[in-house]
């Protein structure tokens, strides 16, 4: 017996079905429109909504991946990226990831005398560095440890190490008080004549002989003596002394050509 085919309900399907492939042209979320038009007009098709839902995130834009690098995430530190420092002078240089945590990184280009300290997301580079120079460090955060994982820029801490300049003792005392004689010959109002050589902290002093010179302020010093260890001194103290070795004061004798002090301890005249 033949079947009659309502052509008019054909009919209507097919324009069903293109009016809905008109509405996902013309929009950007696919999946969203897609599901509510095909509530309405796509019933018939199911195997059409599977087609689309395998392209359209592509397409999209809508699924995002995790990634330690690029815009994502990058070593910073509050510190900034360049630090000056002399020879000897102590660092303590901190820098972390920002927005995901790097769970390992790799530190190139570090100068002797540095040490790290890293952890989870963040990192300290200390330590004192004893050769002038510039140095570039290298500092790269990895996803996992072991520098495994997706990676972060690579961040460069430019580090410049200036030498200690040199000075001459007599920036130890007042300038007003000094005078410079000649051949490295100097004079001061309260501490006496001495020798000293530019650069040099040890020098010869007219009545006590070598001293090595440590200013503690100005006008204020600690002076070794090969025989006495440690003497303490000031504008305020002198001719008194404090000997370091003994605990006790010590009195500079001007009038004696043989002995340079008088000890109070022991009460009695010493060279």
């Amino acid at each position: 017996m033949p079947v009659e085919v309502d052509a008019d309900a054909i009919k209507m399907k097919e324009l069903r079905l293109f009016i809905s492939f008109l509405v996902l042209v013309e929009t950007r979320s696919v999946i969203p429109k897609l599901i509510k038009i095909s509530g309405i007009f796509l019933k018939p098709v199911p195997n059409l909504i599977k087609s689309i839902h395998a392209w359209a995130p592509a397409s999209s834009g809508l699924i995002t991946t995790h990634a330690l690098s690029g815009a994502t995430t990058e070593v910073k530190s509050s510190l900034g990226n360049q630090i000056n420092l002399k020879t000897g002078e102590e660092l303590d240089y901190q820098f972390y990831t920002s927005r995901y945590s790097a769970g390992s990184f790799k530190i190139e280009g570090a100068p002797d005398g540095l040490t790290t300290n890293l952890s989870w997301g963040s990192g300290k580079i200390s330590g004192a560095v004893s050769e002038p120079g510039n140095y570039s460090i290298q500092i790269t955060g990895f996803r996992y440890s072991g520098y495994s994982g997706s990676s972060t820029p690579t961040f460069t801490l430019n580090l410049v190490v200036e030498e200690i300049e040199s000075s001459n003792v007599t920036t130890f005392f007042d300038p007003s008080e000094m005078v410079s004689l000649s051949n490295h010959w100097y004079q001061s109002s309260w501490f006496g004549t001495f020798y000293n050589l530019d650069g040099e902290q040890w020098i010869y002093h007219h009545r006590l002989g070598w001293l090595f010179l440590s200013s503690i302020v100005q006008d204020t010093f600690w002076l070794y003596d090969s025989e006495l260890g440690w003497i303490f001194t000031s504008k305020v103290l002198y001719p008194y002394f404090f000997r370091d070795q003994t605990q006790n004061w010590l009195y500079q004798l001007e009038d004696s050509s043989t002995f340079r002090f008088w000890d109070f301890d022991s009460s009695s005249k010493f060279q």
